[in-house]
């Protein structure tokens, strides 16, 4: 290695800050870029993160003074070695500026005992650190392990629903704007469940593409990861739980499913949420011991995923719309719970707060049907008795009501109304 390849790699990848048109992310303006803490950006792969840490160096941060690298590079297949990170610092203080403030690696879990060169800087620099990458092992304890705390972690996921209205020309919804466009809003509301947040997907409307992201997933964040021996076993469960999102998945039944070890289908699991593919939702009790055994819902990480990339989900739409609900609840790093009453009926959402029950959310296609209005409204009454909540919230597609039943306030609104806040 010489330093003309250093050179050509940091102004390749320096340059390519301003080369292309960006969405704007709604994280643009939530990251601390002031505090020493290093910052690290996590998510699922093709979520937008390399853009992210492109548009703080745009909107954040006095340009001329950053080195901005991406591990993918096929550079660095050669040269993994964590002091290649010091290379890169000293090769761009010499050649690019000396006044080097802000260090920005992408992708920095290819690079061997990252965390050795990453510590060293922190405690011996003054530059502020920016990581990302594609793997959750990248996130809280295990991250507070290698770098031995001092870190600020933030999760991308793919588009919001109000960040895809912004990529579709539609800057800012208020009230006016929503009473005047609502027709548009629905249009494009069915477009985001179909399609999902994917950003490239938002722009290409390439529906074929969100298989292969899956599969890249699968490949990259797990085989090759964890060197998995049974691929044929990963693959088939993962389309398995994307296929059934939303639905209650005991280990257990994984086990019986694909005969295979009880300790195996759980390290399967827990590799699809490190690599974001899937997320998981516990049941909520006052016991720990109760909430821990009892079996969890998963839910894909995008619908435009789920729904392409699993078994079609056109006989169970509300599943595909309790998936988006979910995930908006999770953008707002609220602690999700599912619910079931002494009665054996199921609540979709349980949000706690200060370890109290705060809300209780369930969400249904449609209430036209009479049987499916009795089932959802009892599952959620039966519910606020038992917690001593005085209001619901039931998500539609597209109904509009206020229940009042006994000394209780339900609710009914349609998911697009509720997720844009008004």
């Amino acid at each position: 290695m010489n330093s003309n390849q250093l050179i050509r790699v940091i102004d390749f990848w320096n340059k390519s800050v301003e080369k292309n048109d960006l969405f704007p992310r709604d994280l643009t303006f939530k990251v601390d870029v002031i505090s020493r803490e290093i910052i690290d950006i996590v998510g699922p792969r093709r979520s937008g993160k390399s853009s992210l840490l492109k548009l703080l160096i745009r909107n954040r941060l006095t340009k001329s003074h950053f080195l901005f690298i991406n591990f993918e590079d096929p550079f660095f297949i050669e040269h993994k070695d964590p002091m290649i990170i010091e290379h890169l610092i000293d090769t761009s203080r010499e050649y690019f500026s000396k006044d080097l403030k802000y260090l920005f690696f992408d992708e920095i879990q290819n690079i061997v005992q990252w965390e050795k060169s990453i510590r060293k800087l922190r405690d011996g620099t003054d530059y502020k650190i920016f990581l990302s990458g594609s793997s959750s092992k990248l996130m809280s304890r295990e991250l507070s392990s290698l770098l031995t705390g001092r870190h600020l972690s933030y999760e991308l996921t793919p588009f919001s629903f109000t960040e895809y209205l912004v990529a579709n020309g539609l800057d800012h919804v208020d009230k006016k704007v929503f009473s005047l466009q609502e027709a548009q809003i629905i249009r494009l509301f069915g477009d985001y469940l179909k399609l999902g947040g994917f950003p490239e997907i938002v722009k290409t409307k390439n529906e074929e593409l969100l298989k292969q992201y899956y599969f890249d997933i699968i490949d990259r964040d797990i085989i090759r990861r964890y060197d998995i021996r049974q691929k044929d076993v990963l693959e088939k469960m993962g389309l398995f739980l994307i296929s059934n999102t939303a639905k209650i998945i005991s280990v257990a039944s994984l086990k019986r499913t694909w005969n295979i070890s009880y300790d195996l289908a759980s390290a399967y699991l827990e590799y699809f949420k490190d690599a974001f593919l899937i997320y998981e939702v516990t049941q909520f009790s006052y016991s720990l011991k109760s909430q821990t055994r009892a079996s969890k819902k998963y839910y894909c990480t995008d619908t435009g995923m789920a729904n392409t990339v699993s078994f079609r989900f056109s006989d169970d739409y509300g599943r595909l719309l309790e998936n988006c609900v979910f995930l908006h609840l999770r953008r707002r790093a609220q602690e999700i719970y599912y619910y079931r009453t002494k009665g054996n009926h199921e609540v979709d959402f349980l949000i706690k707060s200060n370890k109290e029950p705060l809300q209780l959310i369930q969400v249904s296609y449609q209430l036209y049907d009479e049987n499916t209005r009795i089932r959802e409204i009892r599952a959620l009454t039966e519910a606020m008795d038992e917690l001593e909540l005085k209001e619901g919230l039931i998500l539609t597609q597209d109904t509009r009501d206020i229940l009042k039943i006994d000394n209780k306030t339900i609710h009914i609104k349609p998911v697009y109304e509720w997720m844009l806040d008004l």
